[in-house]
């Protein structure tokens, strides 16, 4: 984000949406929120992760804003909601941050770090792993399926 003019506190969940291709049959997409001071320094938040293959998102339970954008997806995780990544194909993911609650002051920026690890916290079982490596993913930016992250913000007291 841009520096901000005043002070801001981010309260609860936060969605960051990627429409990617990817030319394997499995995705790892890790999402990192940082409080970034004028001098450069970061200070992580908070972060969610994704496996690709787990992205469908249930109707139920998945919070909506007004507008209709996912604010927090709700990943059912089970065998039947499990789908391969069709290589080549732009595909939807909603990643999960675990909800935070942190003021960031004036002249801080909130930044965002895609990843595809989080090594030792997230590493993937070796049938997923075989899915995975060799995995190139390109991360579509467009205004029609554009990715995007949803953070709460509301004024710092």
């Amino acid at each position: 984000s841009p520096a901000l003019s005043s002070a801001k506190t981010i309260a609860g969940p936060i969605d960051v949406t990627v429409y990617a291709t990817a030319n394997r049959p499995d995705t790892q997409w890790v999402a990192q929120v940082e409080d970034v001071g004028p001098d450069g320094t970061s200070i992580p938040l908070t972060e969610g992760a994704l496996l690709g293959s787990l992205r469908a998102v249930s109707a139920q339970g998945t919070w909506r804003g007004a507008d209709g954008q996912v604010l927090m997806p709700n990943h059912p995780y089970t065998q039947a909601s499990q789908q391969p990544v069709q290589a080549g194909k732009l595909t939807r993911y909603d990643i999960e941050v675990f909800p935070t609650l942190a003021t960031i002051a004036a002249g801080h920026r909130i930044r965002v770090t895609l990843s595809t690890a989080d090594t030792p916290h997230l590493v993937p079982t070796l049938p997923a792993l075989a899915n995975l490596v060799g995995g190139v993913y390109q991360v579509r930016i467009s205004p029609t399926k554009g990715s995007a992250v949803e953070v709460p913000l509301v004024p710092a007291h």
